[in-house]
């Protein structure tokens, strides 16, 4: 009896596999708010709150607030700001060159 020859084209798997994984990563963010601290945890680097708000929420406030922004930013004391996780997800990894990591809060 000779062995069975089985040939698996690795691209298609791989792609299948990636695919997958994106389904499910994006699934399990949709619908789903992080408080700031849970943003600048995640997607920040552990960066400090008042670094976030600087670097990123101000800076790039006209691309990020408004109808299709992912923040909806605090309205003062007592309020929190609300980022909707799988946009700004999406939005810190395309513009991630654009954030200057390094930079220092002014003292």
């Amino acid at each position: 009896m000779s062995p069975i020859k089985i040939t698996i084209d690795q691209e298609y798997v791989e792609n299948l596999v990636n695919s997958r994984i994106d389904d499910l990563l994006n699934q399990d963010l949709s619908g789903i708010t992080w408080s700031l601290d849970e943003f600048r945890k995640k997607c920040c680097g552990n960066k400090s709150k008042e670094w976030v708000a600087l670097y990123i929420f101000s800076k790039f406030s006209d691309e990020i607030t408004g109808t299709d922004g992912w923040l909806i930013p605090s309205q003062g004391r007592g309020s929190q700001n609300i980022i909707f996780a799988k946009a700004a997800k999406e939005w810190m990894e395309e513009n991630r060159q654009r954030i200057d990591w390094r930079a220092k809060l002014p003292r």
